[in-house]
């Protein structure tokens, strides 16, 4: 197991319950992920102020339920608390090794996965080998910084700050400045709202107009929808009566001086933000479309208006990356992963993804069951569809999901939580079918043939030599 955030603690507590032998490496010195405020392991980008935009009752995990103490959207502390009192409730912290660094998972010729680790922060530390059957990856996708690609000209002649949304902590540094922030996710409208309250200027730049959701609607958080009579709509009923209710709640985008935007409120991720229409509706927010050139001090837009600006926030989303996977073996070219169900290789034989997939409201909830499918999978009692029946099925999704969602990086993950969940219940039960023999299933096959530049005697990314490092086997 890689990873001991919200989805590697929901596969290490389902597998702990099956007694399962597992091991799970952690690079910071806590669990948490994302959720750990200021986690060494470098990897969270929280900010002081963030609370979820998902309501706790939609946001907990199937077999442990938010304290009704909590308020309806938490703050970060309060999910981070939660996260330790699930890992305390089932025993998992002796299942992680905490700061451990994997720095390498590579297919075996005969079957299997070697995982190079060492101690994180250490640069004299042994690197340890050790063969596995199977590896987990729960590394999370919300840790490496994506910006402009290609980058806005005159970029590098910027003389003002420039950060990504990731390191963006406090509002303070950017008190009596003129700020633009590039973006229109929850970062970018959550962030802008907050420096409008003592930056001198505050911009809002976005290519394309988004909808931006109340986080409450009729009196709910907006996320209960999912379970209204509304998310039982077809698709092309669903959109046109989300973008109504918008209207009728929040009215209409040009009474706080945004755009109309393009596209349906389905078609892509939601923005969610009540401080934000506040600020737009006060003018302490300025929303301007994309950013064309930067000089030194100032930005201009495609709409040909130049601003002065002091500081800049890239809040642009995130790489989807492996840096101990060697893109020989696997990547998410373009943000798109090849994977059956979101989790399954149909080549790789005994590597499983946890949590690589954005859905429209609370991702916890989908990754026990997730878990459980690995489980079996790992056990015996569900078996895969062939490597070709899978592909087949990657390709029809991926058709799908073109005619639902926009093209970008950031939707290419992007799923309907109750399709994604009716797909998981027909597989476990179709998978048991296999695995009883009803249905033939053919070999799956050994893993690809290892690219000759990966048989070397270093662990990649890193400078310790594998001879002399410990072998060990484990189960899982």
């Amino acid at each position: 197991m890689i990873g001991a955030g919200p989805s590697g603690l929901a596969a290490s507590k389902v597998l702990a319950s099956r007694n399962v032998p597992f091991d799970c490496f952690e690079a910071g010195s806590h669990l948490g992920g994302l959720w750990r405020y200021g986690n060494d392991n470098g990897m969270s980008g929280v900010y002081a102020s963030l609370h979820a935009n998902i309501s706790k009752e939609s946001m907990s995990f199937s077999s442990l339920a938010m304290p009704e103490s909590y308020p309806v959207f938490p703050h970060h502390s309060k999910v981070l608390a939660y996260l330790e009192d699930y890992a305390t409730s089932f025993g998992l912290h002796r299942h992680i090794a905490f700061g451990t660094e994997v720095t390498s998972v590579r297919p075996l010729d005969d079957g299997g996965w070697e995982v190079v680790h060492r101690r994180r922060g250490n640069a004299g530390a042994q690197a340890v080998s050790r063969r596995y059957t199977d590896v987990v990856v729960a590394n999370g996708h919300h840790w490496d910084p994506r910006l402009p690609d290609p980058a806005v000209p005159g970029a590098e002649d910027f003389e003002g700050s420039a950060v990504h949304s990731h390191d963006y902590r406090t509002p303070e540094p950017y008190a009596g400045r003129r700020v633009l922030v590039i973006g229109m996710g929850n970062s970018a409208c959550e962030i802008a709202a907050e420096v409008s309250r003592t930056a001198a200027r505050t911009y809002l730049s976005a290519r394309d107009p988004a909808h931006v959701f109340p986080k409450m609607l009729l009196g709910r958080p907006a996320d209960h929808l999912v379970r209204s009579p509304l998310a039982g709509l077809p698709r092309f009923l669903k959109g046109p009566a989300m973008a109504l209710l918008l209207r009728l709640t929040r009215g209409a985008p040009a009474h706080y001086g945004l755009p109309e935007p393009v596209r349906g409120p389905l078609a892509a991720h939601p923005s969610t933000s009540d401080e934000l229409l506040v600020q737009l509706a006060r003018g302490a927010v300025t929303p301007k479309p994309g950013v064309s050139l930067f000089g030194r001090d100032t930005a201009t837009f495609t709409d040909g208006s130049r601003e002065s600006v002091d500081a800049v926030v890239y809040a642009t989303g995130y790489n989807i990356s492996f840096p101990f996977i060697s893109p020989s073996v696997f990547a998410a070219h373009s943000g798109r992963t090849e994977l059956y169900l979101r989790t399954v290789h149909p080549r790789l034989a005994g590597l499983y993804f946890m949590g690589l997939a954005q859905p429209s409201g609370a991702a916890f909830p989908l990754l026990e069951p997730q878990a459980e499918w690995i489980a079996d999978l790992i056990e015996g009692p569900v078996a895969l569809p062939s490597p070709a029946e899978m592909t087949r099925a990657i390709a029809r999704e991926r058709r799908r999901h073109a005619r639902a969602y926009v093209s970008t990086y950031r939707h290419g993950i992007e799923i309907d939580v109750r399709a994604y969940q009716r797909a998981l219940r027909r597989e476990l039960r179709v998978g048991r079918r296999r695995a009883r023999g009803a249905l033939p299933t053919p070999p799956a096959g050994p893993p690809p043939p290892r690219n000759p530049a990966d048989t070397q005697t270093a662990a990649p990314h890193s400078s310790e030599p594998l001879s002399g490092a410990g072998s060990e086997l484990g189960s899982t």
